[in-house]
C-alpha cells in the first residue's frame, strides 16, 4: 500500500502584489527625480544675453533639433512629475508647465518654430535604467532568478 502524504498550499498572491506594487511606488517617485534631473540636465547649457527694454534677448539661441538654451531658468523650474497608483498599475508623467514647452518639444508651423526636443531624447537616453530602477526589489527575494 502507497503511503499518503498530506500536502497544503497557500495562496499569497494578493498579499504579494500589494507588496509589489508598494515598491514599485517607491521605485516610480526614485524614477521621476531621476529623469527630472536628467531632463533638466539637457537644459543646462546657457548663453549670453542682453536687455531689452523689460525682456532678455539670448545671443545665441539653440539650432533646430538641440536642446533649448536656458535664457532665464523658466522651462528647467517648470520641470516635474507626478505618479498615479491604482490596484494594477503605477504610472508616471513627466513634463514642464510652461506656454512654451511643447512648441519648443516638438516645434510650431504657426510661428515657424522648429522642434528642439529636450524632453524625450532625455527620457530616451534613460529608459533602460528608468525601467530597471522601477522594478527594483520588486519581488521578495525568494523569488528573485527563478523563471
Amino acid at each position: 500500500m502507497a503511503r499518503e502524504t498530506k500536502v497544503t498550499m497557500e495562496w499569497n498572491g494578493d498579499r504579494v502584489v500589494l507588496e509589489a506594487m508598494h515598491q514599485m511606488s517607491i521605485n516610480a517617485d526614485r524614477v521621476g527625480m531621476m529623469l527630472h534631473g536628467a531632463v533638466v540636465r539637457s537644459l543646462s547649457k546657457g548663453q549670453p544675453v542682453k536687455r531689452v527694454g523689460k525682456r532678455l534677448v539670448g545671443l545665441d539661441p539653440s539650432k533646430p533639433g538641440e536642446p533649448p538654451r536656458k535664457l532665464h531658468g523658466l522651462l528647467a523650474n517648470s520641470i516635474d512629475y507626478r505618479k498615479k497608483v491604482d490596484k494594477s498599475r503605477v504610472e508616471l508623467f513627466i513634463g514642464a508647465n510652461t506656454k512654451y514647452a511643447r512648441a519648443l518639444e516638438f516645434g510650431n508651423p504657426k510661428s515657424r518654430l522648429k522642434a528642439r526636443p529636450y524632453l524625450r531624447p532625455a527620457i530616451a537616453k534613460n529608459r533602460e535604467k528608468a525601467i530597471a530602477r522601477l522594478v527594483k526589489n520588486v519581488f521578495p527575494k525568494k523569488m528573485r532568478g527563478r523563471r
